[in-house]
């Protein structure tokens, strides 16, 4: 089975969609322990896709100056990324689990069809112990990964953790107690990632 990251987004994907990708891909590899020397570092790969984000905005006015510096950024930012893909995949070590933690798109790794899992099913959110809460989900075919994220149900628009697992299952811990927390996941295969579950819900205690 081969294991590798695809890099067919670098010219496919559109520049809007390419910023969030790299927005993806630095959130997974942060503090990811397959990960812990990037290189580059995620730092130049966030100022890299912040000054490309900058120069679509200005290209949006017009003019072939901004578009040729806009496309200046992008090559920019894709060197980058062909670099950062080419750290991953040694570090990865061909497990298939630890490639699809990087955030990085995979190539399809047989000539079978690959599918994109389901949305997982509405986590069951329990408390663990103190400022502790245990989210569950069913597990779904075809993942090999779960992106978890946690809001305060006031703010569910701000998350305030962030977290992977190999299974359908994720605790979190300093959380406040007295307030009440949502959180969902979604489930990542080699075909892609699916939509985010409805969120349980707890309050802390």
């Amino acid at each position: 089975m081969v294991v590798k990251p695809s890099l067919s987004f670098l010219t496919a994907d559109p520049d809007a969609v390419l910023v969030t990708r790299v927005n993806n891909i630095v959130v997974s590899m942060t503090n990811n322990s397959n990960y812990p020397k990037p290189s580059p570092t995620l730092n130049m790969v966030t100022a890299a896709n912040t000054a490309f984000s900058d120069a679509i905005a200005a290209a949006a006015e017009g003019g072939k100056q901004f578009t040729a510096a806009k496309n200046a950024k992008r090559a920019e930012l894709v060197a980058l990324l062909r670099q950062l893909a080419n750290y991953i995949q040694g570090a990865c070590a061909e497990d298939m689990a630890a490639l699809l933690s990087s955030g990085f798109p995979v190539q399809k790794p047989d000539r079978s069809p690959a599918s994109v899992p389901a949305t997982p099913q509405t986590p069951r959110v329990s408390q663990g112990l103190r400022g502790q809460a245990v989210a569950v989900s069913s597990p779904v075919q075809y993942a090999y990964i779960y992106n978890w994220r946690v809001a305060l149900l006031s703010d569910p628009a701000r998350f305030v953790q962030q977290a992977q697992s190999t299974g359908a299952r994720a605790a979190f811990t300093g959380l406040t107690p007295g307030q009440t927390y949502a959180i969902e996941c979604n489930a990542v295969g080699t075909a892609g990632s699916s939509d985010w579950s409805n969120a349980g819900t707890l309050m802390v205690i």
